[in-house]
């Protein structure tokens, strides 16, 4: 019996390759299928009514406009609706994407909306608008000469116990306008509420601390009152009085006192006559408009957290007092009345550091600024709330501080009563002078 001769191992390649097409076939039928699956994004043009459906026109072709924050460096500003409705393109039509890194492929990222766009290739026409770069290039191009500046050195001369010489350190900006008008079309694409500029900082080379060992290093208060409406004279009072405190330096645990720095108020120091309120009614006497600059030092202290000591509200609302700031509506009862030496107003400076007061007017509008040593106060304001008005004039006000420091909270209310004017000039009455100081 003959036995049979042993396999060659190429006869068994049939038998292994086999199986292996039929695993590969497998898998290119479903690689196929998926292809097919996912070529939704690659598929050929559809009709433009496929992507014009009611949602996606909403989408593409509207917004609905509101304002719209703007942060800056160190301050906020708001773009209108209407201006925003304006950087929209009156004209709406079907455009084509230019690329997959479009504005509008964008917001499809953003929203994952699945129409109009499920099917889109970037070669089919949409419905949709286009931003007006031009309008936004213009508002870009005003506000960068708005919020550009060189960075500027820190400046401080003292002298017998006063600063002569002062300018507070700045940092400088420029403005990117490409990088703005691309970040505007995706903030408004998305939605948001706010749109922060991008801004280059550099800063200067001298700091306000380099200067002096007072511990003056930092803005840590403002306090701004307006008096657009004011006389001439009036004007001049203002400007008189506010320079009486440019420079003067409070020591930690002092209190200021207004009238100290006031000096004499007549014709040989600068002030001009203007309307006082008096026993015998509203007279002309040198200094009329001096509340502008104690209410102006009032807030100041007031919005920086420091102790208030001595204050008073004028006889009857003043509407010189009424605007507090842009982001607040115009309201009585943070103003504060002096009438020298009977009347002050005073506060302490109860920080580690000395504050220096320097002042400043910008077209109708009073500023202090108080320059120190920023610490971890925390300082929130409720008010003025001005209540219980009458047709006659007459009307009351409220407004709370607190103050939460090192883990103590310290309130404060200030509840002012205004009367009618024609009463008050009728009935006003000075205040008890203050006892004059001890002879040591």
């Amino acid at each position: 019996m003959s036995k049979l001769a042993p396999t060659p191992e190429s006869s068994k390649a049939p038998e292994i390759l086999f199986p292996l097409a039929i695993v590969g076939l497998a898998i290119t039928t479903i690689a196929i299928t998926l292809s097919l699956n996912v070529r939704t994004y690659d598929a050929a043009a559809v009709s433009s009514q496929d992507y014009d459906a009611p949602a996606g026109r909403k989408i593409l072709s509207s917004f609905e406009a509101k304002d719209l924050a703007v942060i800056e460096a160190e301050k906020k500003s708001t773009i209108k609706s209407d201006v925003l409705v304006a950087w929209k393109s009156q004209q709406t039509g079907r455009f084509l994407a230019s690329s997959a890194d479009s504005i509008t492929n964008y917001f499809y990222k953003q929203t994952s909306t699945v129409h109009p766009w499920a099917a889109y290739d970037f070669k089919t026409p949409v419905r949709g608008f286009v931003f007006n770069e031009s309008n936004i290039g213009d508002w870009i191009t005003a506000k960068g000469k708005a919020v550009n500046q060189t960075a500027l050195d820190a400046e401080l001369v003292i002298e017998n116990d006063r600063a002569v010489k002062f300018t507070s350190e700045r940092n400088g900006y420029t403005l990117d306008g490409a990088a703005a008008l691309a970040g505007l079309k995706k903030t408004l694409l998305a939605d948001k509420e706010s749109f922060t500029l991008p801004l280059r900082t550099s800063t200067p080379a001298v700091q306000l601390a380099d200067l002096n060992n007072l511990g003056i290093n930092t803005l840590i208060s403002t306090g701004a009152t307006d008096f657009t409406g004011s006389s001439a004279a009036r004007i001049t009072n203002v400007r008189v009085g506010a320079s009486k405190y440019n420079g003067v330096i409070v020591a930690p645990g002092q209190e200021f006192s207004f009238n100290k720095y006031l000096g004499p108020v007549d014709a040989e120091h600068g002030f001009l006559p203007e309307l006082v309120i008096k026993p015998e009614g509203a007279t002309p006497e040198f200094g009329g408009g001096l509340c502008q600059v104690s209410t102006t030092a009032f807030r100041a202290a007031f919005f920086g957290g420091l102790p208030i000591t001595q204050r008073r509200n004028h006889s009857y609302a003043v509407r010189y007092y009424e605007w507090i700031s842009d982001d607040q509506p115009r309201a009585v009862g943070l103003d504060a009345t002096i009438y020298s030496p009977y009347q002050d107003m005073k506060f302490v400076n109860d920080t580690e550091g000395s504050i220096l007061v320097w002042t400043r007017i910008e077209g109708k509008r009073l500023y202090f600024d108080f320059y120190g040593t920023k610490d971890d106060r925390q300082v929130t304001v409720d008010g003025p709330h001005p209540f219980d008005r009458r047709a006659n004039g007459a009307v009351r006000s409220t407004v709370s501080r607190t103050v939460v420091q090192n883990g103590e909270t310290r309130e404060i209310t200030f509840n002012s009563s205004y009367i009618p004017p024609k009463v008050a000039e009728q009935t006003f009455e000075l205040p008890a002078a203050a006892p004059p100081a001890p002879i040591n």
